[in-house]
């Protein structure tokens, strides 16, 4: 049923091209019983897509489906990277319960939870967690909506067809309900006192009058509400109203209260739900048009911005070393009318399965350029296997970019690589090269640190997030030869990490934890031996909202800054981003 292109070994030549293409069937446990899906991965899809969730009608399995709708031909012709992975779900015995009680533990609701847990698994496949879609129709389209209203924080987006009718009873129960599941991390206490109808999902109801429908969309008011829209209507196509946000977010730079969209159509005939042209529609004009990035509790809406197609930003597929690589290069509008006066450069690595187009927007990068005038590197790290099975990463996983930070010789020389690519844009750019800084998440992290220590001749500060030396990277890293060379030379850092990654990550630094190991290395490296309390939780700390700032300066040597965020999984947000340029990078050169 798939097709297998390669298994241990990535092609120089083309080396994003995906393991496995084709259709797999998953099974999904519920309760004491296993269900079904289908999902169907596109040629040629790129790594961290997106992934749509379809709910047919009652009388249509999984296979009808995958055979009879227009989605996998959608995924086939999508002009862009984002070649979105579809998954089809079935009823049991041919029928949905759409009277289904609220948290049932075993029932439908339940069992398309827990095919959207399986369709984030990375054995064959990989969707980024900001990019889970659910598209739905009729009996399909309330459970649908059922499903999301009891699982809110994991999908970026709803849009359902003939299913906007549901009980009012089960939306009330999961109004009230608290929501555990805050996109990265668990809230079984409800420390953080978010209830399920509190947490925004931008959704399209589409009702057809022929079928009778219409009139009855119990759906509408309860998104409205959850994404705090207002009650006028904007007609934005003759057959579509869409409600906004006009009241601002609570985190403004990391949340886009335009992403805050609810519409409304009433279409005849769309109760047949699987013509090209309508899911066409609801792909490109809705559902893409968001994503839920982690960051924040319950995680982020954003409205989605192509690097290339919407932000102009430069794409370059180039050979290195015989290996071809990927990077993007962000040049705002105010650098391009003065080319003559250099500006710093920021290279933002993004972490394990991602690549730079995926940092671009999570990152928020991009907007501190626009707002400082500065350009910005997104390299992309190529695939492999990850054997750190202590920090979830299986060596069964399918190939997925991770930086060779371990320097392995069959895999690409990343500090060549990053060597080449800044000598080539300083070539084509204006850039400063007495002010050239790197940060990156997770993975990226490691990479940042990477170049921390191997081209300290070449950067300026760097900020590596979710960034210390996790996963046991500190006893191979450090130890490398092509990473000791600049022993001498001192490297302003700032790291920060969440509270809410302790299974990566121990957030209480220790002299004998990687938190601590991290710490003291970068303080030892920079002078600051004498500075090293004997228990770093005494050490002051300023308070600045969710950031609680550690800050060790000593004159005539590099500062050494970390910093914990408090109620923060493991993810980065445009907030960090412009603390670190505002408060740390903008100080050195």
């Amino acid at each position: 049923m798939y097709t297998n292109y390669k298994k241990d070994k990535v092609n120089p030549g083309e080396p994003y091209r995906p393991e496995f293409h084709g259709v797999f069937e998953v099974p999904v446990q519920v309760g004491a019983r296993t269900r079904r899906m289908l999902a169907y991965t596109p040629e040629n899809y790129r790594e961290s897509t997106s992934g749509v969730i379809v709910i047919g009608p009652d009388g249509k399995n999984a296979d009808e489906l995958f055979r009879e709708s227009p989605w996998c031909a959608l995924a086939d012709q999508e002009e862009y990277k984002e070649k979105m992975i579809v998954f089809f779900l079935e009823p049991e015995n041919g029928k949905w319960n759409t009277d289904e009680a609220y948290g049932r533990p075993d029932g439908d609701v339940a069992y398309i939870n827990a095919a959207a847990l399986k369709a984030s698994e990375r054995f064959n496949y990989c969707v980024h967690e900001s990019k889970f879609y659910v598209f739905g129709v009729k009996e399909g389209g309330a459970l649908a909506n059922m499903a999301v209203a009891d699982n809110p924080a994991f999908y970026a987006g709803i849009a359902v067809v003939g299913g906007s009718s549901v009980s009012e009873d089960y939306l009330k129960e999961a109004k009230q309900d608290y929501c555990t599941m805050l996109d990265g991390y668990e809230d079984p206490e409800h420390r953080k006192n978010i209830r399920k109808g509190d947490i925004p999902v931008p959704a399209w109801m589409i009702d057809d009058p022929t079928d009778g429908s219409a009139g009855k969309n119990t759906m509408l008011s309860y998104w409205k509400e959850a994404c705090g829209t207002t009650d006028e209507a904007h007609q934005i196509d003759p057959d579509c109203v869409e409600y906004r946000r006009s009241m601002e977010t609570k985190y403004p730079l990391n949340q886009d209260k335009e992403a805050y969209r609810v519409c409304s159509s009433s279409i005849p005939g769309a109760s047949e739900g699987l013509a090209y042209d309508l899911c066409r529609r609801v792909w490109k004009d809705f559902l893409y048009r968001q994503r839920r990035w982690m960051s924040c509790p319950g995680g982020d809406l954003r409205v989605t911005a192509d690097p290339v197609r919407d932000l102009h930003t430069d794409y370059y597929y180039q050979e290195i070393d015989g290996w071809m690589r990927e990077w993007y290069v962000y040049v705002p509008d105010s650098v391009k009318a003065v080319p003559d006066k250099k500006v710093p450069l920021v290279m933002a690595m993004h972490g394990y399965t991602c690549n730079g187009e995926i940092y671009s927007g999570n990152s928020g990068w991009s907007r501190v350029a626009d707002k400082y005038g500065m350009i910005v590197v997104f390299p992309s790290a190529l695939p492999a296997h990850v054997n750190m099975p202590e920090q979830g990463l299986m060596p069964e996983y399918t190939l997925l970019p991770a930086w060779n930070i371990f320097q392995e010789d069959d895999r690409p020389d990343e500090l060549s690589f990053f060597r080449q690519m800044l000598d080539r844009t300083i070539e084509k750019y204006p850039v400063d090269e007495k002010r050239v800084f790197a940060t990156g998440h997770s993975w990226g992290s490691l990479m940042t640190q990477m170049l921390g220590l191997g081209m300290t001749d070449r950067l300026t500060a760097i900020a590596p997030c979710s960034g210390v030396f996790f996963g046991g990277a500190s006893k191979i890293m450090t130890k490398l030869p092509d990473l000791n060379k600049y022993n001498d030379l001192q490297l302003p850092v700032w790291m920060h990490w969440g509270t809410e990654e302790e299974w990566l990550i121990p957030a209480q630094p220790l002299h004998d934890n990687e938190t601590g190991f991290t710490i003291d290395m970068w303080m030892k490296r920079n002078g600051k031996e004498d500075m090293i309390p004997e228990n770093w939780n005494e050490y002051p700390i300023e308070i600045n909202g969710r950031f609680l700032d550690r800050k060790v300066e000593k004159e005539g040597t590099a500062p050494v800054w970390f910093t914990q965020v408090d109620y923060m999984p493991h993810a980065t947000m445009p907030e960090m981003s412009f603390r670190i340029w505002e408060q740390f990078f903008s100080r050195f050169a």
